[in-house]
């Protein structure tokens, strides 16, 4: 399935707010500006492209369809303003200087930020150091060179990088990286893939000089095969792990069809499941929250696939029964070390979408999709919501069950890209509106009848 870039980036594109994305690290950079540039102008976006050190002539050659050269270290607005209206993107670089294409300064990039309303650019995409077409680096200490209006720092590093040996020849500054890294002084060992990883979120390396509104978003490219997968999926959950967004990619030139495959095959970020516990059970006739199947109260058999199945966080949102239900589960709330939080939702009574809405607001904003599972459904078993996280991990922004291809509407993981139409919905409907009106982009996982039964009635429960 994948993502495209613009999609795993959740950029906004709005030229009242543009996203400012710069790209640091190895392994890639200038294909992640080509490539995000060429996506967002086909989303019918304008994008300035641009570097703050510099380019290879190749990359922004004299004469090339969207470039516009900076020959007297002004901004040539004109130039500028003419390409975007021709193209709906500019790569916009200074004159060549010892065989390079130089940039433009990061004060030019936080002016064009400013007058990105009047130009009507919903982004502008920068690549921010050097590697030396490396496959990794440590910044020195003159860079990354960022714009102060930065939003987004991409910080990409080369699946290939892992088993090489710190040595110039393979790894740009291995003095720097060394040191980051705590290694003594001239050790030359392979590098692993958990060293990749802490190289490339270290505060002094790929998150090194962050403006405080800008989010890291680190990036393992170059994965090309099943044992790069195999490597790239260890590193980018480790990112997620701790609370970023990882993502694994194949990211070369631009496409020259729709066909093309995404360049970003995977996606690893923080997930959690919110189970709602919040009714009266009026069918019922008593809280069947504090009822028990095969001898387990329901909330606890909630609570416990939520921790089976691998959750980061699981959101127990309370409501007609809150001291009850939350005395029924303290003992699994204090051994979950952190993993589970109680939220009660005061206006349980207007309906499961208050409910659902509670648990959302929950989560903090490193979260990037949940599941939500109702309190009556005894019986989905841990794998479920593992393959529904194993979907969205792919690229689906939703997914849900099906039984026997028709989609069922709970459990379902929503991306973090429909939480403001989740946030729409009132009365006792839950995603299902969202869903439905989304089926076309849902992932179906097969499931069982008897997983999703769901008991309201005594009827049931018998």
């Amino acid at each position: 399935m994948g993502l495209s870039l613009l999609a795993a980036l959740r950029l906004n594109l709005n030229p009242a707010t543009p996203d400012v994305v710069a790209i640091v690290g190895g392994g890639g950079k200038s294909s992640v500006l080509q490539r995000l540039s060429v996506e967002i102008a086909a989303a019918g976006s304008r994008v300035i492209a641009t570097t703050t050190t510099h380019l290879g002539i190749h990359q922004a050659p004299d004469g090339g369809p969207d470039v516009v050269i900076a020959q007297d270290g002004a901004i040539p607005w004109a130039a500028v303003e003419a390409m975007l209206a021709a193209r709906g993107r500019c790569l916009l670089v200074g004159p060549i200087a010892q065989e390079r294409r130089t940039g433009i300064p990061p004060t030019q990039v936080d002016e064009l930020a400013r007058c990105a309303a009047d130009l009507g650019v919903g982004a502008l995409v920068v690549e921010a150091d050097g590697s030396r077409q490396r496959a990794v680096k440590a910044p020195a200490a003159h860079e990354p060179v960022l714009p102060a209006t930065t939003t987004h720092v991409v910080a990409v590093v080369g699946v290939d990088a892992v088993g090489r040996a710190l040595k110039p020849n393979s790894v740009h500054r291995p003095e720097v990286v060394r040191g980051l890294l705590g290694l003594p002084d001239n050790a030359t060992p392979r590098l692993t893939p958990a060293m990749i990883a802490r190289l490339v979120t270290h505060p002094a390396g790929g998150g090194k000089d962050m403006p405080p509104q800008a989010q890291l978003i680190p990036l393992i490219n170059k994965v090309e095969t099943v044992t790069d997968l195999a490597v790239a999926r260890w590193v980018a959950q480790s990112w997620a792990d701790q609370g970023y967004r990882g993502l694994i990619g194949a990211v070369g030139a631009a496409p020259r069809d729709s066909a093309a495959r995404d360049p970003i095959l995977e996606r690893r970020g923080p997930w959690a499941v919110i189970i709602l516990a919040a009714g009266r059970s009026s069918r019922m006739g008593q809280p069947k929250q504090l009822l028990a199947v095969d001898g387990e109260l329901m909330v606890r058999r909630s609570l416990r696939t939520a921790l089976a199945a691998g959750a980061p966080k699981a959101v127990l949102v309370t409501g007609a029964y809150g001291d009850a239900v939350t005395a029924a589960v303290a003992d699994l709330v204090d051994a979950s070390g952190g993993r589970v939080q109680l939220v009660e939702n005061p206006a349980w009574a207007d309906g499961q979408a208050s409910s659902m809405q509670t648990g959302l607001d929950a989560l903090a904003a490193s979260y990037d999709a949940a599941i939500f599972m109702p309190v009556d459904q005894p019986f989905v078993p841990p794998s479920l919501l593992q393959q529904l996280v194993r979907a969205w991990q792919a690229g689906a922004p939703l997914a849900a069950p099906a039984v026997d291809s028709t989609v069922r509407g709970a459990p379902a993981l929503f991306d973090r890209s429909l939480w403001p139409a989740l946030r729409l919905v009132r009365g006792d409907m839950g995603g299902r509106l969202v869903l439905q009106a989304n089926l076309a982009q849902a992932a179906r996982i097969p499931a069982a009848a008897a997983w999703l039964r769901d008991l309201d009635t005594a009827a049931d429960l018998a």
